[in-house]
């Protein structure tokens, strides 16, 4: 099974498109690419996967996808198939960790956050602990279509922004 989702040709293709040089740059081989490409589709599986429709094809595979159930863009997808969001986002994530290695898990100690309580005289209290996640809008955005709506309640704090 892949460590990975897409393959290296097509995320050259991907980022050549969109004319994101650091993939191709010099210095940069192919095991490298290798390599930030599986931590950006296990950054993705740990970020998104509790939103991915259906279930997994089978338990022995090392990521979230394939899955069986899942119906896109109006179609039963093959329990075989990976689309191509899924794809796409794991290139978006993998040049990130390309640039950085470690950058899409960091890590972090929870501590405490300031939470605005008081809006009429601006009065913040420092509450629990929590931990932070990077958000990226556009991984966000190639993913809308595919992944199932967030529970209720759900909060995203902002790590950092790419």
């Amino acid at each position: 099974m892949s460590e990975h989702y897409g393959n290296l040709p097509a995320a050259l293709t991907y980022h050549e498109d969109r004319g994101n040089a650091a993939w191709a740059a010099a210095g940069v081989d192919d095991a490298k690419r290798t390599a930030a490409l599986i931590r950006g589709s296990q950054a993705l599986d740990a970020f998104y996967g509790s939103r991915y429709p259906g279930v997994i094809a089978t338990v022995d595979q090392d990521l979230l996808w394939p899955r069986k159930n899942v119906t896109w863009r109006g179609q039963a997808l093959a329990e075989d198939a990976t689309p191509k969001p899924i794809e796409h986002a794991a290139y978006e994530l993998a040049l990130r960790e390309l640039a950085k290695p470690g950058s899409l898990a960091p890590d972090a100690a929870a501590g405490p956050q300031k939470v605005l309580t008081r809006v009429d005289k601006i009065q913040w209290e420092v509450v629990g602990n929590a931990t932070a996640r990077a958000v990226l809008p556009i991984v966000d955005g190639i993913l809308a279509e595919i992944l199932t709506p967030a529970p209720t309640g759900t909060t995203v704090t902002t790590l950092a922004r790419f």
